[in-house]
């Protein structure tokens, strides 16, 4: 990535760099290599916003826990003959509760919008430059804004 001259980074992150000047959007490599996307000048930018704790945490261990508890519970009073049917409807109530949950928990941590923050630059000529960060509540989302405030 080249810089214009008297140009220097404030803030480095992984998905945007953001310099004296104007803010680069892009991604890191596994090489550490930026490669730059978008880049808009502080000229360009008319308001700024910032959506933090957006996602879903992956919850697939604790399904994987409950389902496989409520199959245990459930395969357990298949293999007990001697219970009457008052208790083998509890048991079976008390198995199939959690499995049922584990069922749900399972597919909905596979197909779940992962955890992230979003910084949204509002430009003057009606767009909008989409920042997304990797985590909940982003320190360097944060640490962006308040630096694009302090220079805006």
């Amino acid at each position: 990535m080249n810089l214009n001259q008297n140009e220097k980074i404030l803030v480095d992150t992984l998905v945007c760099k953001l310099t004296n000047q104007r803010i680069i959007t892009g991604k890191t490599s596994n090489k550490n290599i930026f490669s730059k996307k978008k880049e808009v000048s502080f000229s360009e930018i008319h308001n700024i916003e910032i959506m933090m704790h957006q996602g879903e945490e992956n919850r697939l261990k604790e399904g994987i826990k409950y389902s496989t508890i409520g199959l245990s519970i459930l395969i357990a009073i298949s293999f007990i003959p001697f219970l009457n049917n008052i208790f083998q409807t509890i048991f079976f109530i008390i198995g199939i509760i959690p499995l049922i949950y584990g069922l749900f928990l399972i597919p909905k941590s596979i197909f779940r919008l992962k955890e992230h923050s979003t910084l949204f630059l509002w430009l003057k000529n009606g767009k909008c430059l989409i920042i997304s960060f990797p985590k909940f509540d982003d320190e360097n989302a944060i640490q962006i804004q308040s630096q694009l405030n302090e220079l805006i």
